[in-house]
């Protein structure tokens, strides 16, 4: 009886002991564990929001679970999210403190933490003492993916530094120790953009968003920063005059995106170059596809420009048609008087055309399609759009003083 409250005392003791363990390590680290989990996620958003969020929850789970391995992470987390938010003081703090607080810290990630103080050390303009402390890590191992890390961090350095020839080399070096970091195919195209390589940049991103862009954290800044980046240089060949460069660009985002807003205003412009390039034909159907859309915004412009189109291309009947349309549709429009003014011409040199039987008949007209075909002398006249520039500065001045007002990710430093 004696032996068996003893045996029942030292149970009742081991349990109360395995309890306490199991409260005070095992679900105190579990639940810190879910914590960090909540904010790594919250992090992984992007936005400024989320970050600052993000960086209260690290707190508290410093302030609650001292002493577990999570509370060294959190540590590492905020202070990349103050690196985020450029608030590059406050992560040196953090990582210092880290390095210095002797706690028992993964080497990997102590070595990670060497290397972001490095550039944050270039960010402050210690840039020498910052390029050494990088070349003295890559001597000091031969793990591939952190001389990737490194060779990434002096990437962005001489991009800092405006050297953008070593920049992208040292991205080159990058991928060829790790293909898959996605920091240093960023940094080549940040690079090779400032080389004024914009195709080979546009190119680089495309890759990454197919290839990482399901998965990637990067990837909704990257897609957006991409399609604003390329809308606009479009927009800047369409005003100089290149119309073929900015058809590639507006062709990039229609192809790519075509649900994207910016999808919508490209088609408008590639019917605009082929306007300039004077491929009337090509230039209607785009016209006509913006007017299919679900999106109204480009339409006045669009219907006009059919009505110019159908005008040089002689078809003066459905010239007219087209103005009336305009007309019609758009009472207060802000192209109504060019549109009746236009209308009136397309009439009159259809009326012309008739008293003086310039309508052709079916054979004649056979004739008149196959010299189409060859470049005409009346096609090199340029065309007098007094009206249409004054009038039509519409859909240029619009989309300019929009793609002016647009804010741009950096996308080399997401």
């Amino acid at each position: 009886m004696k032996k068996g409250i003893i045996l029942g005392a030292v149970l009742i003791v081991l349990g109360i002991g395995l309890y306490a363990y199991y409260d005070r390590y095992i679900r105190y680290e579990r639940e810190a564990q879910e914590l960090l989990t909540e904010g790594k996620f919250v992090y992984e958003r992007g936005s400024r929001e989320a970050i600052n969020s993000a960086i209260d929850i690290f707190s508290k789970v410093i302030a609650r679970y001292r002493g577990t391995p999570s509370e060294i992470e959190a540590y590492f987390y905020m202070a990349q999210s103050y690196e985020k938010l450029k608030l590059n003081d406050y992560a040196y703090l953090k990582y210092i403190y880290l390095l210095k607080s002797n706690r028992n810290i993964d080497p990997a990630l102590k070595d990670e933490i060497k290397a972001r103080i490095a550039r944050i050390k270039t960010l402050r303009f210690r840039t020498d003492e910052g390029i050494h402390q990088l070349l003295d890590m890559l001597n000091r191992t031969d793990n591939k993916d952190f001389k990737s890390r490194i060779y990434t961090e002096l990437g962005y350095t001489y991009l800092q530094m405006k050297e953008y020839q070593k920049s992208k080399q040292m991205f080159d070096i990058a991928l060829a120790e790790n293909g898959d970091n996605e920091e240093a195919i960023l940094g080549k195209a940040r690079a090779y953009k400032r080389l004024g390589s914009a195709d080979l940049a546009y190119n680089l991103y495309e890759y990454f968003l197919k290839y990482y862009g399901n998965y990637s954290h990067y990837a909704n800044d990257v897609q957006r920063s991409y399609i604003d980046q390329v809308y606009r240089s479009g927009f800047e060949s369409y005003r100089r005059g290149n119309y073929y460069a900015a058809l590639s660009y507006f062709k990039r985002i229609v192809n790519h995106y075509p649900e994207d807003g910016k999808a919508i205003n490209s088609v408008y412009w590639i019917g605009e170059c082929y306007f300039g390039l004077k491929k009337y034909s090509t230039a209607i159907n785009y016209f006509n596809r913006v007017l299919e859309n679900y999106s109204s915004r480009k339409d006045e412009d669009a219907r006009i420009n059919v009505g110019y189109a159908y005008f040089l291309l002689k078809k003066f009947d459905l010239a007219a048609r087209e103005f009336q349309i305009y007309i019609n549709t758009y009472p207060n429009g802000r192209h109504l008087e060019t549109a009746k003014k236009w209308k009136s011409m397309s009439t009159q040199e259809l009326l012309h055309r008739i008293q003086n039987k310039m309508i052709p008949d079916a054979e004649e007209e056979k004739i008149d399609n196959a010299k189409k075909k060859q470049p005409s002398d009346e096609s090199k006249k340029p065309l007098d759009r007094e009206s249409k520039t004054n009038n039509k500065g519409m859909a240029g001045a619009d989309d300019h003083s929009n793609a002016e007002d647009l804010e741009y990710e950096n996308v080399g430093e997401l």
